[in-house]
């Protein structure tokens, strides 16, 4: 459960790490477009590949949050 809790803490800090005015351009736009792929039916490797196709978006969003997690969003 405690993996749980961590993974809702990264998602929360990274939306509201997109959302803070003070975060510059460039990082949102990594962040979306990030975004954009990982909910896009166009992939690099395609979810009909059983296995590989999920890991490419599960890799995507787990460097996505942890280079979120680098910038401090003011409280």
């Amino acid at each position: 459960m405690h993996v749980v809790s961590r993974l809702i803490q990264m998602i929360k800090h990274a939306i509201a790490v997109f959302r803070a005015k003070e975060t510059p351009l460039y990082v949102k736009v990594v962040l979306g477009g990030g975004l954009l792929y990982i909910l896009s039916p166009w992939d690099i490797i395609p979810e009909r590949i059983p296995v590989v196709g999920v890991l490419d978006d599960l890799a995507l969003a787990a460097l996505l949050l942890s280079w979120a997690g680098r910038f401090c969003v003011p409280e």
